[in-house]
């Protein structure tokens, strides 16, 4: 038998074996399609084809919409439609008039719930909210509020449960009562309301939160964190007036000197130095200008060639604040620009590896600077009469670092951080591990302990235009108007 002979012997047989798979696809009834027990929106339809289900419809137009969310209902709709939690049944039935009015009016189901195309049909990881919605910022809802579930704060059921496995707060399946909470109830809470806030934020609480509501992190707190631009508390209002009131103070106390060569009114020395200012900033002398603020102010070039000692403990201190200042600036801006990206949720989370490793290093460095500064002021000579001036400025300084750190470290107590995650705040999670060794109440201590940090933090800012420290805003003016830089 010859190749050709055997290869057409074989092809035949597989047309006739075909053939036959096909007779018997369309001639055994429940091959091809998929009974479905449903009372309509899809009035009259008994049998549905397969590809009503397994397929990728046009979610972007109103018909796929529509028809998408009709599906749904046909098993959705009913009050029957219902799932094994527990050996209880949690309703899974869905009221479309709950959409009425909602900006998921005209959102296809699986557009949300991404993983329901499973056999058998089930979701893993419900709906997925971030697919089109990015997290929090700091003022929203006065924190990111990265370890808690969306359902937990957007749905009318006010049980709520910590996870541990995924590490997130999330809503209970049932009530106080024990009766099941249907998941599938998309009506929004009032949102923005420090009741909604009391669901999870109360003495005694379940779920890993600070028993008090606690106010935003506002402008002052940049210098150090991620913030907002917003007031936040009203310690932070005042601290932030009173520090405007110094900057005005000691404006009108620097311009009684000569500004640019002059020595006129108040208001000619204003025009003057304006107008010196806009000169330099709009020519090529700028270079220059850049070249002393990086190497004089930032870089402390002339405190190096003084002392490199000294220069080491200032720049623990100075730069680790400019740092964090950047960092907290750049944050802001990668998260206003692309809320929903990686970098912006990595940035803006205080446990991600990158971030919780940062902060503890700068602040700990800042910490280390003082510690050797001080030292130095006691066991070394004085340079400057006003070192009891340098001397507070540091106290408050090392005060906030080390109450920042008593607080991070009740932070990944009370929330339960996992310790794979939590291992890179390697200051913060060795003192979660030391209090967890006391019998505290941290959810009650932890507010205490953050406005001991904030109101520090507040102390500082308004103290900065009074102190030896102003010199971080007149060195830069000076440098840009009074320094030849031909």
């Amino acid at each position: 038998m010859t190749v050709s002979s055997a290869f057409s012997r074989w092809g035949f047989r597989f047309l006739v074996a075909l053939a036959a798979t096909l007779l018997a696809w369309l001639a055994v009834p429940g091959i091809g399609y998929c009974q479905v027990s449903m009372d309509p929106p899809a009035a009259g339809v008994a049998m549905r084809n397969c590809l009503d289900c397994h397929r990728r419809p046009n979610l972007e137009s109103t018909e796929g919409v529509r028809s998408n969310q009709a599906l749904c209902l046909e098993c959705h709709a009913k009050k029957e439609c219902t799932r094994q939690v527990d050996g209880r049944q949690v309703p899974l039935r869905v009221d479309l008039k709950s959409f009425q009015g909602s900006r998921h009016q005209m959102v296809a189901c699986l557009q949300c719930h991404q993983d329901v195309a499973r056999s058998p049909h089930r979701t893993e990881a419900g709906a997925q909210c971030s697919s089109c919605h990015g997290p929090h910022g700091e003022a929203t809802v006065k924190a990111p509020h990265l370890r808690v579930s969306c359902a937990a704060c957007h749905h009318r059921g006010k049980a709520l449960a910590f996870e541990a496995k995924r590490g997130q707060v999330v809503l209970s399946r049932f009530d106080d009562h024990q009766r099941p909470i249907g998941l599938a109830d998309h009506t929004a809470p009032g949102l923005g309301q420090d009741v909604l806030c009391q669901r999870c934020h109360h003495p005694g609480n379940q779920v890993g939160a600070a028993a008090m509501v606690l106010p935003a992190k506002g402008v002052i707190c940049f210098l150090c964190h991620n913030a907002s631009f917003s007031i936040g508390s009203p310690w932070f209002g005042l601290a932030l007036i009173i520090m405007i009131i110094g900057l005005v103070l000691m404006a009108r106390f620097w311009f009684q000197g000569s500004v640019a060569g002059g020595e006129g009114s108040l208001h000619q020395k204003i025009a003057d130095g304006s107008e010196t200012v806009w000169r330099t900033i709009f020519s090529r002398r700028v270079v220059g200008v850049l070249k002393v603020i990086f190497f004089d102010v930032l870089l402390q070039r002339r405190l190096l060639k003084e002392s490199v000692r000294r220069w080491f403990f200032h720049s623990l201190v100075f730069l680790s604040i400019m740092l964090r200042l950047g960092m907290s600036l750049f944050t802001w801006l990668v998260y206003h620009v692309w809320p929903q990206g990686s970098l912006a949720a990595a940035l803006i989370d205080k446990n991600h590896p990158f971030t919780a490793m940062f902060n503890d290093l700068t602040g700990l460095c800042i910490l280390l600077g003082i510690v050797l500064a001080m030292v130095q002021r006691l066991v070394g000579p004085k340079h400057v009469k006003s070192e009891g001036q340098d001397t507070l400025a540091l106290v408050i300084i090392g005060l906030m670092v080390v109450a920042g750190f008593v607080a991070e470290g009740a932070r990944i107590l009370m929330t339960q951080v996992d310790p794979q995650t939590a291992v890179y705040s390697f200051v913060g999670y060795p003192l979660s591990r030391l209090w967890a060794r006391f019998s505290l109440d941290w959810q009650g201590i932890y507010g205490y302990l953050w406005y001991a940090h904030a109101l520090l933090a507040a102390l500082f800012v308004a103290y900065l235009p009074f102190g030896k420290m102003r010199h971080m805003f007149t060195t830069p003016l000076s440098l840009l108007i009074n320094r030849d830089l031909q």
